[in-house]
């Protein structure tokens, strides 16, 4: 794909088995007709059809039951228009002093779902869709797993604030610092979680807090997030918030052309590949029946999400127009959002095509655990 900067995105590897449960359209279907009655406003729900989250919860979730696999699709939807509505866009986008309390007060109806309303047609909207959802996951997980969803939405409100924060201040942060911040940004943790709602499981706690479980769950959350930055790279562009995206970085901070830095970050995400794929095996030797599931599941995590951006109308359609000044730009479309587009944003590599490359610091420490005896 070329954008007014000409960046080709070129095949992603990822050696992981791609599964999809049927059913997708119908998820995407009643997601929609969820929102409405939860009142968000025509923009949102004209912007929900190019989300494409019946599918990316179907390839989530293959394992799922009607029930959880229609509540992930539903938690998908919410979470990528609550980002449109108020992270990357609109008033609050630019001014941390508003967006964080704001942000804070959206994330307590995760703790407190009967929270009164406020009077904000659009914050009332997005209350009541997620308090619908708290509801939901507490009738349906683990009562353990149910708390830890609750409080992963803290955790992701911290990465959009660091977001947020950013665009304000016009800073650009580090590489090393947005391998640590993106994933919480993109809700990774949350969205692990989800899955196992969907799929009636839940790690037992004395895995979870494992530090190769910890590693592998963290590179899982890397493989997630970071790749949309190259996907969702002309939609950013457009948006006007490369702010958080890995490719205007790394060209910014090591003075390289944008495509020289869509190299380097495939260099990266192969480098993390590779660890989640080593560690996964390794954990999956003499792991018991739920090491099984947590694993597969973070492997399904991984590549369904790069199948589903490969296709997505989000990130070829034009909704709106150009936000913090980002100017028009020829590679996206006006079209109908509900289209998939007809070519792929990128292909899937069988193998590793960038060899050598090397981890951040912050990440440095997974090596120690494969030095470990199995």
């Amino acid at each position: 794909m070329q954008t007014d900067d000409h960046i080709a995105l070129p095949p992603l590897w990822c050696p992981l088995e791609l599964r999809v449960r049927e059913g997708e359209k119908v998820f995407q279907e009643r997601s929609r007709a969820w929102l409405e009655r939860h009142g968000l406003d025509e923009r949102s729900l004209r912007r929900a059809a190019a989300t494409d989250t019946g599918f990316l919860a179907c390839v989530w979730a293959p394992d799922g039951s009607e029930e959880g696999v229609q509540l992930l699709a539903d938690w998908l939807v919410w979470a990528l228009l609550f980002d449109d509505y108020y992270c990357d866009t609109g008033p609050h986008s630019v001014r941390p002093g508003t967006f964080n309390p704001l942000t804070a007060r959206m994330m307590a109806r995760a703790l407190y779902p009967a929270t009164a309303r406020t009077g904000d047609p659009a914050f009332d909207a997005f209350a009541s869709a997620l308090a619908d959802m708290i509801r939901r996951i507490d009738a349906l997980a683990d009562p353990q797993l149910a708390q830890l969803c609750a409080l992963a939405h803290y955790q992701w409100a911290v990465g959009a604030m660091c977001g947020v924060s950013d665009r304000a201040a016009g800073s650009l942060r580090s590489v090393e610092d947005h391998v640590l911040i993106r994933p919480g940004d993109g809700a990774d943790i949350l969205s692990v979680h989800m899955i196992e709602v969907a799929e009636g499981t839940v790690l037992p706690a004395r895995d979870r807090i494992r530090p190769e479980v910890r590693a592998v769950t963290q590179a899982a959350g890397i493989l997630l997030t970071v790749p949309t930055d190259l996907a969702s790279y002309a939609h950013e562009h457009h948006q006007g918030c490369l702010e958080s995206n890995l490719v205007h970085l790394v060209a910014a901070r090591r003075g390289c052309p944008a495509q020289d830095a869509v190299d380097q970050a495939c260099a990266l995400l192969e480098c993390v590949m590779t660890f989640f794929v080593t560690m996964r095996d390794r954990l999956r030797e003499h792991g018991s029946e739920s090491m099984l599931r947590y694993t597969d599941q973070l492997a399904h995590l991984v590549r369904g999400t790069y199948e589903w951006q490969r296709f997505l109308p989000r990130y070829t359609t034009v909704l709106d127009v150009p936000r913090h000044g980002g100017a028009e730009d020829p590679a996206l479309r006006p079209a109908d959002p509900a289209r998939r587009p007809a070519h792929a944003l990128h292909d899937i590599a069988p193998d590793r095509r960038h060899p050598g490359a090397g981890l951040p610091a912050p990440l440095a420490w997974w090596w120690e655990l494969l030095d470990r005896p199995a």
